[in-house]
């Protein structure tokens, strides 16, 4: 194993959350109390410290070649060491104590999960809230960049990046290289829509300061808020619908954006099928939901609510309490499936969900039809047994996970009725959503080891699962000794 340029990719992810900690160390300095500005102070120190000392210590071998296993290990490093950094701040705050909810705040946001120990955000100073929303919007980026760089060249789960060579990456590149070139060609779109949502937010007369939180946890499809209310209790019509569609493009695929942006090629990007099935499916569920559910608002709140729930980002468009009497399987359906392929948004993904439904009505019309034969295919390239197999096994491995997470959950005092949504939202990066649904235990009023399970779950729902899974193959310890 080549530890060298391992360690100097670690200290360029903590050189980030150093840099972006800068600015909630001087919204810090602005409150007249200074109540946060020691945590602030020692946090930004000592995560500039540590992100340097691992710059300086392997600055000579940051130019290795890349090798998958390598990747697969730095991706895990970022979901599991760097939200050490991430969490310093956050202790000592009114409601959070000490590290361990510390740590399950940071990973929260750095997943874009959107569980929180925060139960009364009001009550936080604003460089909490700050800190939660910029570290929610870095992990979308981290999102983007590793589905680009190394979940897709895995083809993990059915997924490629097939018919993007915007993305496409060269085998024989530096580790740096390899995960710089997708960062430096998705940072400015990704940098832009946040941008443009919050002037549109804030033109539509939301504070700045709210309107820049709410912008950066929607880009990054977390769910995080600064109010315990419903959107509708203190954002406009226009600022909520701005919201609803800053999420939807960040569950939108990444290579999609960039043909919308880069390429300008509308047109084709909107006949994406993918694309198409996830509007289908939006609108489908809204309106089943709007005309079989209680509902005291419009057509269009129930819209907005569908957007939220398929980006996985769980923010609550609707009255207050009304999402709560919605049924519980029937919330998580969006939840799980999830949003777009290669996206910030969290669940199984869209492209799956068609691949396997090709795969099953392809076996289905091979019962009718024996000796008939059915080429299929998606956006123009045929479909291999590979990519079915792999889809599958995904979806056997999710389950996999949603029943040990069940069980250990259920070890530790939680019931079955409790246990199943908290599994599934932490696998689907989606839990923002559960703090609309009563639970009857919020995530503050956990034990540790309830706390440390779901983190957990989060960073594996956020690694794709199947990436966990080759960390306990002898092949994998195999390579890295």
């Amino acid at each position: 194993m080549r530890l060298g340029a391992i360690l100097f990719t670690l200290g360029y992810g903590g050189c980030m959350i150093a840099g972006l900690m800068v600015l909630p160390w001087i919204a810090s300095l602005l409150d007249p109390s200074f109540r946060h500005t020691g945590n602030f102070t020692i946090a930004l120190m000592l995560t500039s410290f540590a992100s340097g000392a691992l710059l300086l210590s392997s600055y000579d071998n940051r130019r290795q070649r890349a090798r998958s296993i390598e990747l697969l290990l730095i991706m895990v490093l970022f979901w599991t060491v760097l939200p050490f950094l991430a969490a310093l701040p956050f202790i000592g705050s009114s409601q959070i104590g000490s590290l361990l909810p510390a740590y399950f705040e940071a990973v929260s946001a750095l997943t874009t999960s959107g569980a929180t120990v925060v139960s009364v955000p009001e009550a936080e100073g604003a460089s909490i809230l700050l800190w939660r929303a910029l570290l929610s919007w870095l992990g979308g980026l981290w999102t983007l960049v590793f589905s680009v760089a190394v979940l897709a060249p895995f083809g993990i789960g059915g997924i490629t990046l097939a018919g993007s060579p915007l993305l496409q990456h060269d085998e024989d590149a530096h580790l740096t290289t390899r995960l710089r070139r997708p960062l430096q060609l998705i940072f400015p779109i990704y940098g832009s829509f946040t941008f443009l949502g919050f002037l549109a937010m804030w033109a539509f007369g939301v504070p700045a300061f709210e309107a820049l939180c709410l912008s950066l946890s929607a880009i990054s499809t977390s769910g995080m808020v600064v109010h315990s209310e419903s959107l509708v209790t203190f954002l406009p019509v226009g600022a909520q619908f701005i919201m609803a569609g800053i999420s939807f493009i960040g569950s939108m695929s990444i290579p999609l954006l960039l043909l919308l942006t880069v390429g300008r090629r509308v047109v084709m990007a909107l006949q994406d099928t993918e694309l198409r099935t996830y509007g289908a499916m939006i609108l489908g569920y809204a309106a089943v939901s709007f005309f079989a559910l209680p509902n005291d608002g419009p057509w269009g709140s129930v819209v907005l609510q569908s957007i939220s729930l398929h980006s996985t980002a769980g923010f609550n468009f609707l009255p207050e309490g009304q999402l709560s009497q919605w049924p519980v399987v029937w919330t998580m359906v969006p939840l799980i499936i999830g949003g777009m392929a290669l996206s910030t948004a969290g669940g199984l993904k869209v492209m799956r969900a068609i691949i396997l439904a090709k795969d099953l009505g392809s076996e289905v019309g091979k019962m009718a039809y024996p000796s008939s034969v059915h080429p299929l295919r998606l956006e123009g390239r045929r479909l291999e047994d590979a990519d079915f197999t792999a889809a599958w096994a995904y979806t056997a491995v999710f389950i996999l996970f949603v029943t040990l997470g069940v069980l250990l959950l259920g070890l530790f005092g939680l019931t079955l009725a409790d246990a199943w949504p908290l599994v599934l939202g932490a696998l689907s990066n989606s839990l923002a959503v559960m703090e609309h649904l009563n639970m009857p235990l919020g995530f503050g009023a956990m034990n540790d080891a309830l706390q440390i399970i779901i983190a957990l779950l989060m960073i594996a729902g956020r690694m794709e699962l199947l990436v966990l899974m080759v960390l306990f193959t002898s092949s994998f310890w195999r390579h890295m000794r």
